[in-house]
């Protein structure tokens, strides 16, 4: 094969490619000649004027609840600051209480009848005759 075969062959194969672009092209000029794509536009247009007329209802209505909504907001966040001071008082009397109560505390004989029934003992009466005797 000489040079000229293979460049004419390369050249019949660009060709060839050449002819099947333009065969696309003349489909696509065809469709666009024919109306089917004005039609296509046009019921692009059509839809999205009416996502427009959509998204505008919904700014509409999200802006009139979106006040009330932050209204509320503020409401729970200021009843929340409130809550916090007051859990804070709480903890405060809490606190004075506890140290109150341990320094009135007095120690208590582990003996008495009054610290085994806190203990959970039971018998009633054979519990306070052995106190009773012990005592004696």
């Amino acid at each position: 094969m000489t040079v000229a075969t293979m460049s004419n062959i390369a050249l019949a194969i660009l060709c060839f490619g050449v002819i099947i672009q333009s065969l696309r092209l003349s489909k696509r000029l065809r469709a666009v000649a024919d109306g089917s794509i004005g039609r296509t536009v046009t019921s692009l247009d059509h839809a999205t004027n009416e996502a427009r007329t959509v998204l505008e209802g919904l700014r509409h209505t999200l802006s009139g609840e979106g006040a009330e909504v932050a209204q509320q907001v503020n409401a729970a966040r200021e009843l929340a600051e409130e809550l916090g001071v007051m859990v804070g008082i709480a903890d405060a009397m809490a606190n004075r209480l506890s140290e109150a109560g341990k320094k009135d505390e007095q120690p208590v004989d582990d003996h008495s009848p009054v610290r085994r029934r806190r203990r959970g003992c039971r018998g009633g009466r054979r519990n306070r005759r052995r106190a009773a005797m012990e005592s004696s």
